[in-house]
């Protein structure tokens, strides 16, 4: 991407060189994420022009910098949404990092990402990718895959409460999907009647129609409202009506950027002790510890692979909202 509302294009370059505690990745698969659009669309009034976007990066190591012990050449890594941070501020010193207010930089946003066939990266920062997880379903986990797992460790979740997904768009399916992995009973609200079934294939245990009552009052009919609700889909409008459907000391959970504002009583929030959170993203441990859990729960992306030449093509049709899961764009 040259500038913010340009064309997405290939172009050669030369191969990078790894400096000061660096890798050169070769990447075998990148992700292509909402915020890609966004970022093409001017959503990021920070991001680096001309730049390569992609931030859901898996691949290996074709080449170490000077003064890096880990990883070695041929392991295999992830490059996630967080490139670097300071290191030194508050948020990172409380392992925090991705809240750094300071000095952080985004991969695809203000350092070249994983839309091509290298790229370097801070060697501190990249994340080791099971043996389990191929490069293509491991590729996804690096944002959505973290936004989801993460969202749920922020709202504390605990084994058997009952959470509650907006949206089964390419975020929401992996929300079921960890959400399932980590003991939760799910329920998915959607505005698509005919994913029913694919919901309950997932693993949901109820499925709420938006076309249908209030999602507050479908909520708390079940057993009293759900413990968390993770918004992964960007509409204000169903945030601001499942809010009141979650039980005493339940979370909302804001993961999908939604135009417009969320909408709440103060007497719904004070009188059941509710929680309105947003959470992006996560730190290096968070990655982790998202990416050994789905290697141990067998959690794999719905994936569509294509090949890089296409990514232009992709990000129209994901403008159009005619993708279902998520795009994988094989490289190497």
């Amino acid at each position: 991407m040259k500038e913010q509302n340009g064309e997405v294009a290939v172009e050669e370059r030369e191969r990078p060189v790894p400096g000061m505690g660096q890798v050169l990745i070769r990447v075998h698969a990148c992700g292509v994420c909402h915020s890609d659009l966004g970022l093409l669309q001017g959503g990021f009034p920070f991001a680096q022009f001309p730049i390569v976007p992609g931030h859901e990066v898996a691949g290996t190591v074709e080449e170490v910098g000077e003064g890096v012990e880990w990883p070695q050449t041929g392991d295999r890594v992830g490059m996630p949404w967080l490139y670097s941070s300071c290191g030194h501020c508050e948020q990172c010193t409380r392992g925090e990092e991705v809240l750094c207010q300071v000095a952080p930089q985004v991969t695809g946003i203000t350092q070249d990402g994983g839309y091509a066939e290298f790229m370097l990266a801070p060697a501190a920062y990249v994340a080791p990718i099971p043996d389990a997880l191929d490069f293509a379903d491991a590729a996804p986990l690096m944002c959505a895959g973290l936004t989801v797992y993460n969202g749920l460790k922020n709202a504390r979740f605990e084994p058997g409460q009952r959470v509650a997904i907006i949206g089964l768009g390419g975020l929401g399916h992996l929300g079921v999907l960890y959400a399932r992995a980590m003991g939760a009973r799910v329920a998915v609200l959607s505005s698509s009647p005919d994913k029913e079934d694919e919901a309950k294939n997932l693993g949901a245990e109820q499925f709420i129609s938006e076309s249908g009552a209030a999602l507050s009052e479908a909520l708390l009919d079940w057993e009293g409202g759900a413990n968390v609700i993770l918004a992964t889909a960007p509409s204000s409008e169903s945030m601001t009506d499942a809010l009141p459907g979650l039980a005493p000391d339940g979370t909302l959970v804001v993961l999908g950027a939604a135009a417009g504002e969320i909408s709440v009583s103060p007497m719904d929030l004070i009188g059941a002790r509710r929680h309105l959170i947003g959470s992006p993203s996560g730190s290096r441990k968070d990655i982790r510890d998202a990416l050994n859990l789905a290697a141990a729960h067998n959690i794999r992306p719905r994936i569509t692979r294509r090949p890089l030449e296409e990514a232009a093509d992709v990000l129209d049709e994901m403008n159009e909202r005619r993708l279902r899961g998520r795009v994988v764009l094989n490289i190497g």
